[in-house]
């Protein structure tokens, strides 16, 4: 069962959250050390607008820590409005969805 989310952002800035996960079975922390992760942004029922990995947008603070990073440019790209987002990671042979919901882009007015 995957986790359901809602993140808001500002298409004028960068976009970073991180991400932790625990076994809805154990309740122990997952370690994401030597996992494959896939994170998406699209519109509802459309190819992905933004696609995240390992070492392109998604770095690994922590074994138990993942941290998500849209570009300000890359959310320049992003009209005002809402968009879905899902993510999943591969471990050990099994491929479990991390989480999906609902990505909130607002116009942030100012740019640099």
């Amino acid at each position: 069962m995957a986790y359901n989310t809602s993140f808001d952002a500002s298409n004028k800035a960068d976009f970073v959250a991180q991400i932790s996960a625990t076994d809805i079975e154990t309740g122990d922390d997952i370690d994401f050390t030597g996992a494959a992760v896939s994170i998406k942004i699209a519109q509802e029922n459309c190819s992905p607008i933004i696609s995240l990995s390992i070492g392109s947008g998604i770095t690994q603070p922590t074994g138990l820590i993942l941290e998500m990073t849209v570009t300000d440019d890359q959310m320049a790209a992003l009209r005002p409005g809402s968009y879905r987002i899902g993510g999943v990671y591969s471990l050990n042979g099994s491929t479990t969805q991390l989480f999906v919901g609902d990505f909130v882009v607002y116009d942030g007015i100012a740019a640099v």
